[in-house]
């Protein structure tokens, strides 16, 4: 099944933006003419005339400004606040898009905006992204210490900057997507007393090699936890003979300064 979702913005009940108008106000842009802009547009002069009007009257800023000409009109350029509105209205169409995806594809979760631009936007070498909820933020000196409970139920921490903390407008409650890389991951057998959060999960993919070792644990709630460790940070970690089974349950540890903190 295929959905369209079309893009239309009202302002007291009546028609804003469109498709249509959208695209009227881009040949505008380009041809720098109303009545060329309509013909471009596949509009009538007077429809393109008209729909200019209208937006021009219902905005508190004007969206193209004209000058009269002969017969057929005169030139006419997009405002700054016109070209502004092209752009967000593309933006939106992007983002309206991904719902659509999402909507089809059972693989990415729609409990929030966050899911499903962190699922088709975000592209990022942290292979880790775990999203969850801030619980805490703790004061140390000039950093604060986010906690977050995680949608399976863990809690971990990052240390971040008071600056980055006030420019993220964090805050008890508010869901952020914590990334970070699989390197900086160790994985072992135990749990170990340690300032490093820890995660527990099953090992449900391994691809070894003659260093190090890809690994996946699922951490619950079907998320999955990436590490990449070597062979001589295994037995660091007191696994014998640096083994590592499948189905069998270690603990991921990572340091808090290694989390980079992300929200809407």
């Amino acid at each position: 099944m295929e959905l369209e979702a079309l893009l239309t913005l009202n302002t007291n009940q009546k028609l804003f933006a469109n498709p249509k108008r959208i695209a009227l106000l881009e040949q505008i842009g380009v041809s720098g003419s109303i009545s060329q802009g309509a013909k471009l547009a596949g509009l009538s002069y007077r429809a393109a005339w008209n729909a200019i009007n209208d937006m021009n009257l219902a905005s508190p800023h004007l969206v193209v400004s004209s000058e009269t000409g002969g017969k057929g009109g005169g030139g006419a350029k997009l405002t700054e606040f016109g070209i502004r509105l092209i752009k967000v209205y593309s933006l939106m169409n992007e983002m309206q898009s991904m719902v659509m995806k999402a909507l089809m594809d059972t693989n990415v979760t729609t409990e929030s905006l966050l899911d499903i631009l962190g699922h088709f936007s975000l592209k990022t070498s942290a292979r880790n992204q775990l999203k969850g909820r801030i619980t805490r933020i703790e004061s140390q000196d000039v950093k604060d210490r986010i906690v977050v409970a995680l949608n399976q139920g863990s809690e971990i921490s990052a240390i971040i900057t008071r600056v980055s903390t006030e420019q993220l407008q964090l805050e008890i409650g508010k869901e952020v997507l914590l990334l970070f890389k699989a390197p900086s991951v160790t994985i072992s057998q135990t749990s170990q007393k340690t300032d490093k959060n820890q995660l527990k999960g099953k090992l449900i993919h391994l691809t070894q090699g003659d260093a190090s070792s890809e690994v996946f644990l699922d951490i619950g709630d079907g998320t999955l936890l990436y590490a990449s460790v070597t062979h001589q940070s295994l037995e660091e970690n007191t696994l014998k003979n640096n083994t590592l089974q499948l189905d069998n349950t270690y603990y991921a540890s990572f340091e808090p300064s290694q989390i980079l903190v992300t929200c809407l």
